[in-house]
């Protein structure tokens, strides 16, 4: 089980253009989407709720559930939402999202690919993930103008919410494109609303 360290450093700058879903002419909204979350949680029970997980779904069911498929398709390319509502944690004692209530409707992470770009990279020398993290619907964050550091201990809810996200950098360990990550450390870091990027956390 990996264990956060909170580190908080100065970013470049970057920018973001939210996509549309699939087959639709203009992003959905933020009473749209929690809309969605709430019905995709209420018609997903099972398991004691882990049949929420949208992250722990297969390729295969993904893609065979059209509602799954919708949420999975929030964040763009190479990239997966992190839904508090619905996402879990797993190892020793597994949980759901702590208090999530606190937290943005929506973070987008981007995952493993082949080859590294500005958003995702893996440095084998050092056994380390870095990972881009944003809010989907900033307007709405609960956190809007804090920094990377009170996000995390405010908004994230601190070390086992931050696994998650860590987790999803990682997805799968990075088999779906080659990789192995299973044992690197992962470094995450917060796109701000103006646009730089900040270190979230360490976990390893």
């Amino acid at each position: 089980m990996k264990l956060p360290l909170l580190i908080l450093a100065a970013g470049i700058t970057t920018l973001l253009v939210l996509p549309a879903l699939p087959g639709a002419d203009e992003p959905p909204t933020y009473t749209q989407v929690k809309q969605w979350i709430a019905d995709y949680k209420a018609a997903h029970p099972g398991r004691d709720g882990k049949d929420w997980d949208i992250n722990a779904k297969s390729p295969e069911e993904i893609a065979s559930e059209p509602d799954t498929r919708r949420l999975c398709s929030l964040c763009g390319p190479d990239q997966r939402p992190v839904i508090p509502e619905l996402a879990w944690e797993y190892g020793g004692s597994d949980h759901p999202w702590r208090n999530p209530q606190d937290a943005a409707l929506v973070y987008c992470i981007y995952t493993p690919m082949a080859e590294p770009s500005s958003h995702w990279r893996y440095d084998r020398a050092a056994g380390r993930v870095v990972a881009d993290v944003y809010v989907l619907f900033p307007e709405q964050d609960p956190c809007v103008g804090k920094s990377a550091k009170e996000h995390a201990a405010k908004c994230m809810g601190g070390f086992g919410n931050l696994e998650i996200l860590a987790d999803t950098a990682t997805l799968n360990d990075g088999e779906d494109v080659g990789l192995n990550l299973g044992e690197t450390a992962t470094e995450l870091r917060l796109i701000l609303r103006d646009g730089k990027r900040a270190r979230l956390a360490l976990i390893q």
